[in-house]
């Protein structure tokens, strides 16, 4: 079995934050996002890029990949992308994007700078930020705009006051079906949380919200505050009985495989080739959560 690339839990960090950074990688992420946008004010956004580089080996440390949120206007994009495209970043973020030009923009500007700085070719992949009524009716264009780019995600709080609306489960499901459809369709990673992640302390709020998020479709979301890693690495990870039954289907699908058959049932259900495959993820799934697990239990070890 191959192991995928764990995509539950980004944190985002502000690369203004001493603190978050220092105990970053002691959160458990699948990915740290370094933000020099919102989080970080205009007036501290160069000393924020000039921090970049040992910011990445400082929340590296126990093995997230990195990625770097970059601002919109072009001046600051520009400045941004400068000081991101550098070894130990696996990503840039593109806030607010507008369109699949957007995403072509900045991805060729990145095969410039990768060129120029010796970093393989493609090595920097992209996401992007649906916020505007406008970008969510591209989502298809923009999914499928350029190879760099990997994932697509929502900002709800922007969309719902660009759009009036209150940024509710109920308001949000066409958005987000949309946008997952759109990722699907492309062979990306849809990112995003079925309702707003502001409120940090209303952790069983979030935990509802993820379980509406997964059975929307989505594998994975953003933590604004370390207390809301371990609810999005638990809601995006495969449960005991849902392991347990994996098991129970690759086994039985390779003894009928084996003997000629191409279905089988199982507890009340048909199983064919694609339940086997989806069961086999699962399988492979488990087996990335239980590294990263143990990864982090070491780690904290250390610390103690």
């Amino acid at each position: 079995m191959s192991t995928p690339v764990l995509n539950r839990s980004t944190l985002i960090v502000p690369l203004s934050n001493e603190a978050f950074i220092a105990k970053a990688h002691l959160r458990g992420a699948d990915t740290i996002l370094l933000d020099l946008e919102d989080g970080v004010a205009p007036g501290a956004k160069q000393a924020a890029r000039e921090r970049l580089p040992s910011a990445v080996r400082d929340v590296s440390r126990g093995g997230a990949r990195v990625s770097v949120r970059v601002n919109r206007p072009l001046g600051l994009l520009v400045r941004d992308l400068e000081a991101a495209v550098i070894p130990g970043v696996s990503s840039i973020g593109i806030a607010k994007v507008d369109g699949p030009g957007h995403v072509r923009l900045v991805s060729e500007y990145i095969g410039e700078l990768e060129a120029e700085r010796g970093l393989p070719a493609g090595s920097v992949r992209l996401s992007a930020t649906i916020e505007t009524p406008q970008a969510l009716l591209q989502a298809a264009d923009i999914a499928r705009a350029d190879p760099r780019l990997d994932s697509i995600g929502m900002g709800p709080l922007d969309l719902a006051a660009a759009c009036g609306f209150e940024p509710t489960a109920e308001a949000l499901m066409g958005p987000m079906q949309t946008l997952l459809i759109a990722a699907r369709a492309a062979g990306i990673h849809a990112s995003g949380t079925l309702g707003s992640i502001a409120n940090f302390r209303d952790i069983e709020g979030m935990r509802q919200a993820l379980r509406r998020s997964r059975a929307l479709g989505f594998r994975g979301g953003a933590a604004i505050h370390p207390a809301q890693v371990a609810v999005l690495n638990e809601a995006f990870a495969p449960t005991a009985e849902e392991v347990a039954e994996a098991r129970e289907i690759v086994a039985l699908a390779r003894a009928h495989f084996a003997q000629g058959t191409g279905a089988f049932s199982y507890r009340g259900r048909m199983i064919d080739k694609p339940v086997v495959i989806a069961a086999e993820k699962t399988l492979e799934l488990a087996e990335a959560v239980a590294a990263s697990e143990a990864r982090m239990k070491r780690l904290l070890a250390g610390q103690a």
